[in-house]
């Protein structure tokens, strides 16, 4: 029964021991997979999250600015349109 129960212990033992070893397997597994991942990564130049949203929107903002000069521009033509027609009628008037 003595036996039996050593041999249960260092079963035991070595099943703690092998997990043991399995985890510390696995944080260097992922730790690998990680290196590589960001190595790919910084080869291809790509633009960080936070980087992308800060020019997202300078660009909207720009977006919008832009709109509001065209239709400020274009306003400005539709009076400058009205005011040529005038002076023209004005003229033929006159003669």
């Amino acid at each position: 029964m003595v036996n039996k129960s050593k041999i249960l212990s260092d079963i035991s033992k070595m099943a703690v021991d092998a997990m043991g070893t399995f985890s510390g397997l696995k944080k260097e597994v992922e730790t690998i997979v990680s290196l590589r991942v960001n190595k790919i990564i910084n080869k291809m130049n790509l633009v960080k999250r936070d980087e992308f949203e800060v020019l997202k929107k300078i660009v909207q903002k720009l977006s919008s600015e832009n709109e509001k000069l065209r239709k400020k521009r274009t306003s400005k033509k539709k009076i400058s349109n009205v005011i040529r027609k005038k002076v023209k009628t004005k003229k033929r008037i006159k003669k």
